[in-house]
């Protein structure tokens, strides 16, 4: 189990039941990964999207930096199964052709963020994410190719990447870097009123 600490329904409906429910470690990193924030088309990306766990809805707060607000209702177990309303920041941002998101968990304790790769597909009306493998990133930091430390259970914690440790991860020079055959799927429904 990662380091980070959501809600189980808000990990589900984001797709990381993958990465935390079966005990995988977790990739993050001190600051948001990409060179710049990439400018955000309202009309592409706001509307409500639909996983089969559930949908989110996604909103653009800021197109020309990025940033994404992602709301999802469900049941909070810390509410007795109550109804609660999250949102959660998305930074978005490019490297060369690939685009990254970002996103903080709720643990005040770990400011880093969670982090993987991101497509949108509009003639499919669909986002696609992937997270990266930690044994392999882990490899990568023990190496010294990638700047950052892993913990005694696998976790990484990855430092300020430049743009040579952007160009291994994008040209995959030192292997398979994200878990491709499980992306994160959310198609969308409807665009916002």
């Amino acid at each position: 189990m990662s380091r980070l600490s959501f809600q189980p329904w808000f990990v589900v409906i984001l797709g990381l039941v993958a990465l935390m429910g079966t005990g995988c470690n977790a990739v993050v990193c001190i600051v948001p990964v990409g060179n710049q924030p990439t400018t955000l088309n309202p009309e592409e990306w706001e509307g409500v999207w639909y996983h089969p766990q559930g949908s989110v809805t996604v909103a653009v707060a800021d197109p020309q930096q990025g940033i994404l607000e992602v709301a999802v209702a469900g049941k909070d177990p810390n509410l007795g199964g109550r109804l609660s309303f999250k949102t959660l920041r998305v930074l978005v941002r490019s490297s060369e052709k690939w685009l990254f998101f970002n996103f903080r968990g709720e643990n005040p304790v770990d400011p880093n963020y969670l982090w993987g790769r991101l497509q949108i597909d509009m003639e499919g009306r669909r986002i696609l994410a992937w997270f990266p493998r930690a044994d392999k990133f882990a490899q990568l930091v023990r190496e010294g190719i990638l700047p950052g430390k892993v913990d005694e259970k696998g976790n990484v914690t990855l430092s300020e990447l430049g743009q040579e440790h952007l160009r291994i991860i994008t040209e995959e020079q030192k292997g398979v870097l994200f878990v491709w055959e499980s992306p994160l799927v959310l198609f969308k429904l409807s665009p916002l009123p």
